[in-house]
């Protein structure tokens, strides 16, 4: 019955996910015909016009869509199952926060769209560091130190933020505020092979990592009587986790909610098994930021809504869903 359920999800989703991508390639403000859009994907069109639009904007768009929105999601799979709490997400180990700090101080100091990237990266990743280094108490990693670690990193890493934006000019602070919502506007061909890049390892990191994860469900003292070499498995997804986010916050901004709320559907969908849950949470993922994205362009082509506002607007209503129920399951 579950290997049955699996299928069936696993089938939906793969139908969703395609024709998200064929809607989101043949959708924009240009006027071209889907037959064009669809000859130029495999290399007969004739027109020069529906080629460029399409390997040049559309294609970077989705491909970036699709490398952010899955390891959102497997971040968040990934956390979720390692703390034994459907609430957690990747920003738990104040990449996100590190990565905003990383992306204005570029902003503030640097010119180059480049400096933004990298900046957002590498602090994206120190923060994470730090929160894992707090997190270990006398060689041995405690969850609950890891947790308020995040919450430090996380107000620190804000109030310098809150500080810089302070002082930034107006045109700086608005590209902040917009790149802080999500956007995919800018996401050219080196700013995702670069992104692939560190993903890779990190999505095999994970994977690997699922029967692990699956173990480590019944607790840590548990897994370490089984055979589980807790301390690797805990730095290996969080290690993960934190290369994953940062490199999607790095070309598309802070997206919200996608690794809060898609591993938490499907677990109750297919069940806490992470040799499933993981790759249906990239896939769903991957899906649900190409519909943030298609909708944010329908609502206004020429200025689109950042897809991060989309995506809080989904997820936000389900977040409150979760806290309900928790409380009612804790009364």
């Amino acid at each position: 019955m579950k290997s049955g359920k699996t299928i069936a999800v696993s089938a939906l989703l793969g139908f969703l996910f395609l024709g998200l991508s064929a809607v989101f390639l043949c959708f924009g403000s240009s006027d071209i015909s889907v037959r064009d859009i669809f000859s130029s994907l495999f290399f007969v069109s004739d027109n020069d016009t529906a080629s460029l639009v399409l390997w040049q904007i559309r294609m970077p768009r989705l491909c970036a869509a699709i490398v952010a929105g899955s390891s959102l999601a497997l971040a968040g799979a990934g956390m979720q199952s390692l703390f034994r709490n459907p609430l957690a997400d990747p920003s738990i180990t104040g990449v996100s926060s590190g990565a905003a700090l990383g992306a204005v101080v570029a902003i503030s100091f640097f010119s180059s769209i480049f400096a933004l990237e990298l900046g957002a990266l590498i602090l994206g990743l120190c923060a994470a560091a730090f929160v894992c280094a707090i997190g270990r108490v006398d060689s041995r990693v405690s969850a609950l130190s890891t947790l308020l670690g995040g919450i430090a990193v996380n107000a620190f890493c804000g109030a310098v933020v809150g500080f810089l934006m302070y002082s930034v000019r107006d045109v700086g602070l608005r590209g902040f505020v917009f790149w802080s919502l999500g956007s995919l506007d800018r996401c050219g061909w080196g700013d995702i092979a670069a992104s692939f890049a560190l993903c890779v390892p990190a999505w095999f990191a994970m994977f690997f990592s699922a029967r692990s994860l699956n173990v480590m469900l019944l607790g840590g003292e548990q897994a370490y009587h089984s055979g589980v070499n807790v301390e690797r498995a805990w730095m290996l997804v969080i290690g993960a986790a934190a290369a994953m986010t940062a490199s999607s916050v790095a070309i598309c901004g802070v997206i919200g909610f996608v690794g809060l709320v898609v591993p938490h559907i499907l677990r109750m969908t297919i069940g806490p098994d992470n040799r499933r849950l993981l790759p249906l949470s990239a896939l769903a993922g991957a899906s649900l930021v190409i519909f943030a994205d298609i909708v944010s362009r329908a609502v206004s082509q020429t200025d689109p809504i950042p897809i991060g506002v989309i995506t809080a607007l989904i997820g936000a209503p389900f977040f409150v869903f979760l806290l309900r129920k928790r409380g009612n399951a804790d009364d």
